[in-house]
């Protein structure tokens, strides 16, 4: 063998090195995202993060729309794959296998709540062009499998409401803005000091209570409004 063909088989990477460095890229792109914003973020800044050339980031993605794609899909189906196995292993009536579903998303933002926030909060780049990633993507819809199953509840006589999908709107309403609230809640409970930027708001969030008695809190009452048919009323 020429040391010229043994110099080119020495640069070539192995498929585990090429999804370790894929990795890397969806990571330090996520966090490139909540530091910069969809409008602030580049490729560019983003190559230098990773002591990478950009020709070279561009072998692994071709567009920050495209990088938003993947970092999004990553998450949204480790939840899924989350909520798949809650579902598999429930056992009882239809409203608690809701309320375990409730009891991740909290706990989804609690483990990260960067990859949260790039599914539910970080809005995509503009882009002229589709790339193979875009093109392959299939749409994850956390309403319409939560919808499915508030009309299974429907359906068993569990909730006393004909329309699952204005009741599936308003539950993800609270969630949502519960899963923010507590992260504010949390940043002030890890440092006692924070002074934080007053224009932020965050200081209002000091409390008697602690984040995760909110937490429970909001799914108790999450439960109540489910299972109340004062509430449940059919319109």
């Amino acid at each position: 063998m020429s040391k010229k063909s043994s110099k080119k088989q020495t640069r070539s990477r192995s498929p585990e090195k090429k999804a370790a460095q894929f990795e890397q890229i969806i990571e330090a792109g996520k966090e490139l995202f909540l530091e910069k914003g969809r409008d602030g973020f580049s490729l560019r800044q983003l190559a230098k993060i990773l002591g990478m050339n950009q020709n070279n980031l561009y072998n692994y993605v071709e567009s920050k729309r495209e990088l938003w794609i993947i970092i999004r899909n990553k998450f949204f189906n480790q939840y899924r794959n989350e909520n798949i196995k809650i579902m598999k292993e429930h056992r009882g009536v239809v409203i608690d296998l809701l309320m375990k579903f409730f009891t991740n998303f909290l706990e989804f933002a609690y483990k990260d709540y960067g990859a949260f926030s790039m599914m539910h909060l970080t809005e995509s780049p503009p882009s002229d062009k589709r790339g193979p990633f875009e093109k392959e993507y299939h749409e994850f819809n956390y309403l319409r499998g939560t919808a499915k199953v508030v009309q299974d509840a429907i359906e068993a006589k569990e909730i006393n409401y004909s329309n699952p999908g204005l009741i599936t709107f308003f539950i993800y309403s609270l969630i949502l803005g519960a899963a923010i609230v507590e992260r504010n809640m949390r940043m002030l409970e890890q440092n006692s000091d924070f002074k934080g930027d007053k224009i932020s708001e965050i200081l209002s969030f000091k409390t008697d209570f602690n984040s995760l008695e909110f937490r429970n809190f909001v799914l108790e009452k999450l439960d109540f409004i489910l299972k109340d048919s004062g509430v449940n009323q059919k319109k």
